[in-house]
């Protein structure tokens, strides 16, 4: 979809564009639903059928420099909606210790916080939403995620 391509091309980077291949939280946080009449499309409801951990190579600097792009609350949002995925809920497919903690607001010398960076690194590189679906917040419009892509296109009478 162009939304998507476009999304890709305002990242910034084009390591973080590899990461648009695959529905990770990075992903999820820049996503939104843009039928037409919808004022608060962001953050989307994560609703997940199936859900996978997958270790990713901790980069510090690449993660610090991409937390200035992320919308912290819609993070703290997508990390409610992952927890109650029940495998992850039950500390099954997770790593020991299972899901980290984020404090509530992002502390603003966090660039030298090096256990932050690894916990957020995991949370946006790390957990992958396989199959489900994002809803819209305002609308309901369900837009589905099949085999880590999703799919935003809009019907005709959407756009």
């Amino acid at each position: 979809s162009s939304l998507f391509l476009h999304k890709c091309q305002h990242s910034g980077s084009e390591s973080a564009v590899g990461g648009f291949q695959q529905m990770r939280l990075l992903t999820h946080n820049l996503l939104q639903c843009n039928k037409k009449g919808v004022t608060n499309g962001f953050p989307l409801i994560i609703r997940p059928v199936q859900m996978k951990y997958e270790e990713s190579p901790y980069d510090k600097d690449f993660t610090a420099a991409m937390i200035p792009k992320v919308q912290y609350d819609a993070l703290l949002k997508a990390l409610q909606w992952v927890r109650e995925y029940p495998p992850f809920a039950n500390g099954e497919a997770l790593p020991p210790g299972g899901l980290p903690e984020l404090p509530p607001v992002l502390p603003q010398e966090y660039e030298g916080d090096d256990n932050l960076l690894r916990r957020l690194h995991f949370l946006l590189f790390d957990i992958h939403l396989v199959e489900g679906k994002l809803v819209c917040p305002e609308s309901g419009r369900e837009f589905p995620v099949n085999d880590r892509i999703p799919n935003m296109l809009l019907n005709d009478d959407e756009v």
